[in-house]
């Protein structure tokens, strides 16, 4: 029990010092919950409601692989799809190495596509007003296929939001819209991740419905008029409608470790709730993916040698990924263990960057307790 105290000493600290207002904590082995832990309250100042098991968090790029990555795998394993697809195959993009780069490097982005793009700057006015998101998304596929590489295609690898916003469009021509495909998911029937499409023009924050689930607020933002709390924070999936190929799930703790159970699950030749065949998800998740100088396989970071947010316990075949929001998935298909940290760590602001540190220390903490 010691062991477990120094866990909960330091996700109780990180709360009282400010690092975050809410924190959800859920340390899974062999399928069993060993530690769940929900503290602090949904809103900054100590205001909002207190943070339980049914708090939604924002899960920001956990989107990337709880979703788009699960729903590219399922068209892999029906055939529609294949890892080597070339992207010009499914969808239009001007440049001729791009339309000629498999669907691969999408997942393990080293297609040369830049990180980011800012689309909200000059999009968000028309459709503020208009509420027209199909529109809009229409509007970003094309630029994004007529972005100029900022390298060869497998030179680098470039974490990039764009890969998955184009990875969208590409499944979405042979499965249908994103979020419609994600409800029809057999996991989706029993777990709770979801999420929060906005309906008509782009509204400002609002009060909290008290008759909803309680939802960790973001951050408070002067572009859209309060502190954001309901609507996905990241910005792009925000004007986009709240639904994105790399933002805009919400989702419970419980129901993101599910999610990594699941994985474990599939890994292991088990029933799964997530359908994925053990030959396939093996394949995805294979190191020969990797870039040289990189850490990610398919659709997934693996742990880095030095300063992974990981910790240091994680074993060599562990994957997991970020949330910009402060949410993070850690799995070690061998121990069989699942660490997921959810928090609101951009409330108030995007500026304290404290969770870095938190991260790493946590996930050690909880390796430490679990072989004590």
């Amino acid at each position: 029990m010691g062991k477990w105290l120094e866990v909960r000493q330091r996700a109780h600290a990180a709360v009282d010092e400010g690092v975050t207002p809410a924190l959800a904590l859920r340390v899974v082995q062999g399928g069993e919950v060993r530690l769940s832990l929900d503290l602090g309250r949904t809103h900054p100042g100590g205001a909002g409601t207190l943070c339980d098991a049914e708090t939604r968090f924002d899960l920001a790029s956990l989107t990337k692989p709880l979703t788009t990555w699960t729903w590219l795998l399922r068209s892999v394993q029906s055939g529609a799809l294949a890892l080597d697809t070339p992207i010009g195959h499914a969808v239009e993009v001007q440049d001729p190495e791009l339309s000629a780069c498999p669907l691969h490097r999408l997942l393990s982005h080293t297609t040369g596509l830049p990180a980011h793009r800012a689309y909200f700057t000059g999009l968000l006015p028309h459709t503020r007003q208009t509420g027209n998101y199909p529109e809009t998304k229409r509007l970003v596929r094309s630029m994004i296929g007529r972005t100029p590489l900022e390298a060869t295609p497998g030179v680098a690898e470039v974490y990039s939001d764009l890969g998955f916003l184009l990875l969208e469009h590409v499944v979405e021509r042979f499965e249908g819209p994103l979020e419609a495909a994600w409800r029809g998911l057999p996991f989706h029937e029993k777990h709770r991740l979801h999420f929060r499409p906005l309906l008509g023009p782009v509204r400002e924050p609002s009060s909290v419905d008290l008759s909803e689930p309680p939802i960790a607020a973001t951050e408070r933002c002067a572009l859209r008029g309060g502190l954001v709390c309901g609507q996905v924070h990241d910005e792009n999936a925000w004007t986009l409608g709240g639904v994105a190929g790399h933002a805009g799930l919400f989702g419970r703790a419980d129901d993101v470790a599910a999610f990594g159970v699941s994985l474990v699950e599939a890994l292991q030749s088990r029933p799964n709730d997530l359908g994925l065949e053990t030959p396939l998800l093996t394949e995805a998740l294979s190191r020969r993916w990797m870039h040289p100088r990189g850490s990610r396989v398919l659709g997934w970071d693996t742990p880095a040698f030095v300063g992974s947010s990981a910790g240091r316990r994680f074993g060599p075949r562990s994957f997991g990924h970020l949330g910009f929001t402060g949410t993070s998935i850690w799995i070690d298909p061998d121990a069989e263990v699942v660490i997921v940290l959810l928090t609101n760590r951009v409330c108030p602001s995007r500026a304290d960057t404290r969770i870095r540190a938190l991260r790493p220390a946590l996930h050690d903490a909880a390796w430490a307790a679990l072989h004590d």
